[in-house]
């Protein structure tokens, strides 16, 4: 059976103040878990041993995956230091099967890439690597894949402020094989799209493999909310009421309520709310266009409109919070509190 490695060793800066107490593979998606949606995605692909390259916050990594009872079906590889996308593999050499290839991902892409799929294609393709390629209608913020009428990969084009049009990016999931991972040198960062993949490319043994479906990058706040709202309007996942109910009138689909979330009299939700577990929402209180993460609560007759909450954050009676606010995890907003649009609350 296939192991996975999931590169998530960065110190998630562009999703600051929300990843200072929180790490980037526990951020809820639409609710649930970055790790449980990818650790089950990658079982679906049959990938058996799920290897985590870690720097920042392991420690609550390490507390979480125990606290699942995963038992030696994920395991860590701490980074003393951020090692890039090849770094990790070449630390994590010993943890992995030195004859299968190797399933790569970044631990910011949330996608339904069929992994079966793409490791069947891999194999069929006669190549060292398998990069899932995807099309965006700006590849702006990405650069460009450039692939050939056999869909191998000829070459890259960086980012760039004239790549306006659209084209096929590197998806952040790979299939490698072991002679990918000798070729990395030891005890150093190393970025396997700049120093490898060109390598391969030259070689004519990397391939690209088209995904049609959907992907995410979640890297920022910005993309981050938008991933989890269009989630959210496509209804991937069931839109339930909180155990204890929440009455029709108060409640405006589009939303997700976690099913442990306590909801009082004449609170207004959504649309386009997300309450991940156990957040408190107490009386009178509204919320639409945001995020609000697990273990929060919510004071009455507070307001909250366009923003992301951060975990065990307490939001004070009356507080309002404008447009396009991120509140980190662990902290108070006062009672009566008027943030403007915009607003960032450091822990």
């Amino acid at each position: 059976m296939l192991k996975g490695l999931i590169l998530a060793g960065g110190f998630a800066t562009r999703l600051r103040p929300l990843s200072c107490s929180k790490p980037k593979l526990l951020f809820p998606i639409v609710g649930t878990p970055l790790i449980d949606r990818m650790t089950e995605w990658l079982s679906q692909g049959n990938i058996g041993r799920v290897i985590l390259a870690v720097n920042h916050l392991s420690d609550k990594l390490r507390m979480e995956v125990a606290a699942r009872q995963l038992g030696d079906r994920v395991v860590l590889s701490v980074e003393e230091t951020p090692l890039g996308t090849g770094g990790p593999l070449k630390l994590a050499a010993s943890l992995l099967d030195n004859s299968d290839p190797v399933v790569v991902v970044n631990g910011d892409v949330v996608t339904d890439i069929d992994l079966g799929a793409l490791v069947r294609a891999h194999k069929a393709g006669g190549v060292e690597a398998t990069i899932a390629v995807f099309s965006v209608g700006e590849t702006k913020p990405f650069g460009l894949v450039t692939l050939d009428s056999d869909d191998r990969i000829v070459g890259f084009q960086e980012k760039s402020v004239k790549n306006r049009r659209r084209g096929w990016i590197n998806a952040g999931v790979y299939i490698l094989n072991q002679n990918v991972i000798e070729m990395i040198p030891s005890g150093r960062a190393v970025s396997l799209e700049r120093e490898v993949f060109p390598v391969l490319a030259d070689q004519r043994k990397l391939r690209g493999w088209r995904h049609t479906g959907f992907w995410y990058d979640v890297g920022t706040v910005q993309d981050y909310v938008a991933a989890n709202m269009d989630l959210l309007k496509r209804r991937e996942r069931s839109l339930r009421e909180p155990k204890r109910g929440v009455p029709l009138a108060l409640l405006e689909q589009p939303s997700y309520i976690s099913g442990d979330c306590v909801v009082g009299t004449g609170a207004k939700l959504g649309p386009f709310t997300i309450l991940s577990p156990k957040v408190k929402v107490e009386n009178g209180a509204s919320v639409r266009d945001s995020i609000v993460f697990e273990s929060t609560v919510l004071g009455e007759n507070c307001r909250i409109e366009g923003s992301v909450i951060g975990e065990a954050t307490r939001i004070g009676r009356g507080a309002k919070i404008g447009k396009g606010s991120v509140v980190a995890g662990e902290v108070t907003v006062p009672d009566g509190e008027v943030l403007g649009p915009g607003s960032i609350v450091l822990n």
